[in-house]
């Protein structure tokens, strides 16, 4: 896995049709699908290489607007 990057698309259900990859209609986005240029759809797995114990931003972010609707206000 070194070598993808942050964002990367992992695995995808959604698959390019071959007049999109001949085209390169993605070719100007900095996200990767097995080399390819690509971008995200709905159910893909993307690489977001946090170590163990590590927390990302966007579930931060769930967390804290959970506690906020459960009456829990910042520190």
């Amino acid at each position: 896995m070194s070598d993808l990057n942050f964002g990367d698309i992992v695995e995808s259900n959604f698959v390019y049709t071959e007049r999109a990859l001949d085209k390169r209609e993605y070719g100007r986005s900095e996200i990767k699908l097995s080399g390819n240029p690509a971008i995200y759809h709905a159910g893909d797995t993307v690489h977001l290489p946090f170590a163990s114990g590590e927390t990302s931003t966007i579930f931060a972010m769930g967390q804290a607007w959970l506690a906020n609707q459960s009456g829990v206000g910042p520190a």
